[in-house]
């Protein structure tokens, strides 16, 4: 197994080198890869960026937890990325910006572009420390390696391709990485799952859809807002469109990648079943160690490089956007230069290695990425793609912070006693809708 680690580590760090001396020739060849990357290529990194360690480990502890409906993580990111390419796609990579927060700001002004690219930059620490923590989980599930160890090789390995070829390499590793995901999870795993279950069958308590006793419809509402949304507006996600050559690749590419997330998330399922009929706990080491179980001696190296694949097509796409809400968004434009989002490339990554090691919940660390991010920045983006409307600057500013806020209180505290992510987006709601008018008004 380490020598199929070491060759694949290798074969990403190559990529990252052949990269580095294109994406050295200034901000867009850095962040966007000089717009290069048609709708093939697009959309394997968009799949690739999309799928990581929500569609695999946290989606298979959710099915452990409540069966079936778990589902609904991945239903609501292919819904996200469908109704992405039918509605936004096109507008989105036709603004021709770098980043998110820099198309919020077009609409909002430079304070509000500034508030936004600081959420970008906090929930992407946050996912990062996850695909870390994800990662961790695969590699002591599969070897006898120490977690810290582990979770600090897999952070540095993580930061030194992406530091290096900027988008370029993020792109070109995506669809290594997705292939590898292709031919070991849903080629391999998935009919090894699939033979197993025919054998031991599945727990039947866990087999009602499209809700359980553990996943009502409340439930699967949160679900399609913590999940859906950021498939919809996400800094990661429209970080792949802005790079892509044009607008039908962009559209082509996030309706592809829906279908993508909807296949993974449905060979996920089969997967984690199958871990929990051959009697394996639940938690985040299911995936791996079913994926372990089923493969054997042979298979076993190939299907632990293609688990690591998947959940580092994810992280480089993360920490990417960071830096660039940091040199593009935040600071002031002499620091929109590749060298500074190397920097904070690697700055990034160390403090999402501390987050991992101070969090260590795979579900937790990810509802804490999702519910930052969608209750802070997604309605007031989509209220500006809206036509005839019109959101006033303040109210768009005051909806990012108060829904944010709303969020990480009601996880710290409680007090309502639903989802936070639903108390965070409801707060957001009612500030847009009090400064919302007509487009013709003042």
């Amino acid at each position: 197994m380490i020598v199929a680690l070491v060759l694949y580590g290798a074969a990403v760090l190559a990529v990252g080198l052949f990269s580095a001396r294109a994406s050295s020739r200034g901000r867009d060849a850095f962040l966007v890869g000089d717009r290069s990357f048609g709708a093939g290529a697009t959309w394997a990194a968009l799949s690739s960026t999309t799928i990581g360690g929500s569609t695999t480990l946290v989606l298979a502890a959710l099915v452990a937890r409540a069966g079936l409906p778990a589902l609904w993580l991945d239903l609501a990111g292919a819904l996200g990325l469908a109704a992405l390419g039918l509605f936004l796609a096109r507008r989105v990579r036709a603004t021709g910006a770098v980043t998110i927060s820099e198309v919020i700001g077009r609409f909002y002004g430079p304070a509000v572009r500034r508030i936004a690219a600081l959420l970008v930059v906090l929930a992407e620490i946050v996912w990062f420390a996850l695909l870390a923590e994800a990662t961790t989980a695969i590699l002591v599930a599969a070897t006898p390696w120490p977690p810290e160890r582990v979770l600090v090789l897999t952070t540095l390995a993580f930061v030194a391709y992406t530091l290096l070829g900027g988008q370029r390499a993020v792109v070109r590793t995506d669809i290594l990485q997705f292939a590898l995901m292709a031919a070991g999870l849903l080629a391999v795993a998935t009919p090894l799952a699939v033979r197993s279950l025919a054998a031991t069958g599945a727990p039947p308590e866990l087999l009602s859809f499209p809700f359980g006793p553990r996943l009502g419809p409340l439930d699967a509402a949160a679900l399609l807002v913590l999940a859906g949304l950021p498939h919809a507006v996400g800094s990661d996600v429209w970080g792949k469109l802005l790079s892509a050559r044009d607008e039908t690749a962009a559209r082509r590419a996030a309706l592809g990648a829906a279908g993508s997330k909807l296949l993974f998330g449905l060979s996920t399922v089969t997967i984690a079943l199958a871990g929990l009929g051959l009697g394996l706990p639940g938690g985040a080491g299911l995936f791996p160690e079913t994926v372990v179980a089923l493969a054997g001696v042979s298979l076993a190296p190939f299907l632990l490089v293609t688990m690591v694949a998947t959940m580092q097509s994810s992280s480089d796409s993360v920490l990417l956007s960071a830096a660039a809400a940091t040199v593009h968004d935040l600071l002031p434009p002499r620091f929109a230069t590749p060298s500074w989002a190397r920097l904070f490339v690697a700055l990034y990554g160390a403090f999402g290695l501390v987050v991992a090691l101070a969090l260590r919940d795979l579900i937790e660390t990810f509802r804490l990425g999702y519910t930052l991010f969608a209750s802070g920045l997604i309605l007031p983006t989509l209220a500006a793609f809206v036509p005839g409307l019109r959101v006033s600057r303040g109210a768009a500013a005051t909806a990012m912070v108060a829904g944010a806020a709303a969020a990480m209180g009601e996880r710290a505290l409680g007090v309502a006693g639903i989802d936070p992510v639903l108390v965070g987006t409801g707060v957001n709601a009612a500030v847009l809708l009090a400064g919302l008018r007509r487009r013709s008004g003042a």
